[in-house]
């Protein structure tokens, strides 16, 4: 992989023969790499000292260069860091909500390794009742027209009570049955965003949350993180001073595993109730918790915060079944449901039955055996990185499917354009990022497959994308 010096190297002649003091050209050649994707946002740039001595110029032109990049918001420098290429990079404005959400999908042609996305094989119950849904449903299978638009009798209940048994109150007028948890975040955003207001989300979130803003005329505000997760007193200053119709929150946070405490999400609740912010609570992989600590549903503390909790199969069972769910007052629900039915007559009652049974007679064993099945598949990609020597930065997650990984020399953007070409693909962190630069030397990697998968995979991107 060739060095930034040596990439400024090469469009050395253009810039010598241009006009204008040489840091001026040296300052141009920079963003034009910047511009046609070749250095991508957050790359960590030479020093002053050696990119002088590669260029065979003075120490004063770079420094020179460099300042007008800084004014120019194209490079950012931190005390005792390397400087980095800044916020006017072509990696964090080029990506529109649509652009992020595909970095997360698997295309036609399987790749050996699909790291790219963060959806599990199918449980074992999952592959028997598909394989014999006449002997798991204990009657037959096809029934009606095959259509539940408003959600089938069986699964509104099943959804019902596994909330009660997460602590929140749930009737079964409060219980919208959606496409997937994906389409259960385009509902409720869609519904209750508007353009006047931003929708707070996390400063690194979910992809698929990004086209649902835009959609309903809103912006993104983004709310602090740390290396322990949400930075709830930052975050407060913010929701008190923008007032946004709806914070978009997560329990395992999505994609770095971390968790906000149940005293600090009373705080946060709290003052979202006071606000009249709406909260969505997205429990889709809530219930995936590696360190075994449970923790309360949002909807189940008694803050006075309107909350909105959505969930769904897919993290847990499967996501083929394409079942999710959102929980929210009545009114708002049977208005939701309508809209929801009007899109796509919903999803195969089949599958609404399928998913009810699962839901209500096997959801704790299954929980049980996909927990033991991703702390397996953490311990192995924890073990490949250490066998093939990579210098990868992670915290081990609290929860979550998934690993939030640093790469100390940067260019996430380009190592997952190599991660792709080799057969192993993974989301690079700006398809993530609400704030620009916080995920641009980050990218996700799932640890959902079988561990030896897993390894294959690791072993793929340590040799031919690192």
């Amino acid at each position: 992989m060739r060095t930034t010096a040596e990439q400024l190297s090469d469009v050395l002649d253009h810039w010598q023969t241009g006009t204008g003091p040489l840091y001026v050209q040296l300052a141009n050649a920079i963003i034009s790499l910047a511009e046609a994707g070749s250095l991508e946002h957050g790359t960590r740039m030479p020093s002053e000292r050696a990119l002088a001595e590669h260029l065979h110029l003075s120490r004063n032109t770079v420094t020179a260069a460099y300042q007008r990049l800084r004014d120019a918001n194209w490079l950012e420098v931190r005390a005792g860091a390397a400087p980095t290429l800044g916020v006017s990079s072509r990696g964090v404005l080029g990506l529109s909500p649509q652009e992020r959400f595909a970095q997360i999908l698997t295309g036609q042609n399987e790749p050996l390794v699909a790291f790219n996305t963060a959806s599990p094989p199918p449980a074992p119950l999952v592959t028997k009742a598909l394989n014999d849904p006449v002997g798991f449903l204990g009657g037959a299978p096809i029934q009606g027209n095959g259509y539940a638009a408003l959600g089938h009798r069986d699964l509104v209940l099943a959804v019902t009570a596994h909330l009660r048994r997460q602590g929140i109150d749930a009737k079964p007028e409060e219980v919208v049955i959606t496409s997937g948890a994906q389409q259960a975040i385009w509902l409720v955003v869609t519904m209750l965003a508007t353009a006047k207001r931003p929708v707070a989300l996390e400063s690194v979130t979910y992809p698929g949350v990004f086209d649902a803003v835009h959609a309903s005329g809103s912006r993104p505000l983004a709310l602090p993180m740390n290396e322990d997760g949400l930075d709830v007193a930052a975050s407060l200053k913010l929701l008190r001073a923008a007032r946004p119709d709806v914070a978009y929150l997560t329990t395992f946070h999505n994609p770095t595993g971390t968790a906000i405490s149940d005293e600090d999400a009373r705080v946060l609740l709290e003052a979202a109730a006071a606000l009249g912010t709406t909260v969505v609570d997205d429990r889709t992989i809530g219930e995936l918790s590696i360190d075994g600590v449970r923790r309360t549903p949002f909807a189940a503390m008694d803050t006075g915060a309107s909350v909105i909790t959505i969930g769904g199969t897919s993290k847990v069972f499967w996501g083929g079944l394409r079942i999710g769910w959102l929980h929210t007052n009545a009114t708002l629900a049977a208005q939701l449901r309508h809209r929801r039915a009007a899109m796509d007559l919903g999803s195969p009652s089949l599958f609404q039955r399928v998913a009810a049974k699962l839901l209500a007679e096997h959801y704790d064993e299954t929980l049980a055996w996909r927990l033991a099945q991703l702390r397996e598949s953490l311990d192995a990609v924890e073990e490949s990185v250490a066998e093939h020597g990579l210098s990868w930065q992670y915290q081990r997650p609290l929860g979550g499917p998934a690993l939030w990984v640093r790469l100390p020399e940067g260019g996430a953007a380009k190592f997952a354009e190599r991660a792709a070409q080799a057969g192993a693909p993974v989301a690079a962190g700006p398809a993530f990022e609400v704030l620009p630069g916080v995920g641009a030397n980050h990218f996700r990697l799932p640890f959902y497959l079988p561990p030896e998968e897993m390894r294959l995979g690791v072993k793929i991107l340590a040799e031919r994308a690192a």
